[in-house]
C-alpha cells in the first residue's frame, strides 16, 4: 500500500472512530465494519496504542535475556498489516509472507492467526506469552530473541477473530 493508500486508510479510520449511527454517520455500521473492523470490546484502545504495545511487549521479553530493544518500524508495520489482513481473510498463516518473498528480503515473521479474543491487547499478551514459552529452538521464540533491530506489528480484526503479524528486520 502506498503513502496515499495509508493516508486514506488512516483518514477513514479516524472518521469511523468519530462517527456513530446515532449521530447520522454517512456509513452504516455494516459498511464501516466491512471496511475497517473495530476490535471487539476494546473501545478505549486505538490501533496505534495496540501496535506500540506489541513492540513494547516484545521488548519486555527481549530484556529478560539482556537483548537490546527493537525499534518500531512504520515500513514493517505496513507489511505486517497487509499480512494480517490477507492471512486473516484467507485463514492461511504466513500466506502474505510467502507470496511477498519477505524471507529473501531478510524479514522474519511471527503470526497469531485468527485468534478469538475480547481485545487486540489480550491477544497480543496471550500470543506472545505462548511464543516465548516455546523456549530455545522454537521458531517464534527465536524470532523474538533474534539479531534484529526493527519490528513492525500489524492487526486485522474480522468479526470475532483477531490476526496479529510481527515482522522483524
Amino acid at each position: 500500500m502506498g503513502a496515499l493508500g495509508r493516508c486514506l486508510l488512516i483518514l477513514l479510520a479516524l472518521c469511523t472512530a468519530c462517527s456513530s449511527p446515532e449521530r447520522g454517520s454517512p456509513n452504516p455500521p455494516a459498511v464501516r465494519e466491512s471496511i475497517i473492523p473495530e476490535p471487539p470490546a476494546s473501545p478505549a484502545s486505538s490501533l496505534n496504542e495496540d501496535l506500540a504495545f506489541c513492540v513494547a511487549e516484545t521488548n519486555r521479553y527481549r530484556a529478560k535475556l539482556g537483548l537490546s530493544p527493537l525499534a518500531r518500524s512504520s515500513d514493517l508495520e505496513e507489511l505486517a498489516a497487509a499480512g494480517a489482513r490477507q492471512d486473516g481473510l484467507a485463514h492461511q498463516a504466513h500466506q502474505h509472507y510467502k507470496s511477498a518473498n519477505l524471507a529473501k528480503k531478510g524479514i522474519a515473521e511471527n503470526e497469531l492467526p485468527w485468534w478469538p479474543g475480547s481485545s487486540v491487547r489480550s491477544v497480543i499478551e496471550r500470543g506472545l506469552a505462548s511464543m516465548w514459552a516455546e523456549g530455545p529452538g522454537g521458531g517464534h521464540y527465536e524470532n523474538i530473541r533474534g539479531p534484529y533491530s526493527q519490528l513492525g506489528c500489524g492487526v486485522f480484526v474480522n468479526g470475532t477473530e483477531i490476526t496479529v503479524v510481527q515482522n522483524f528486520r
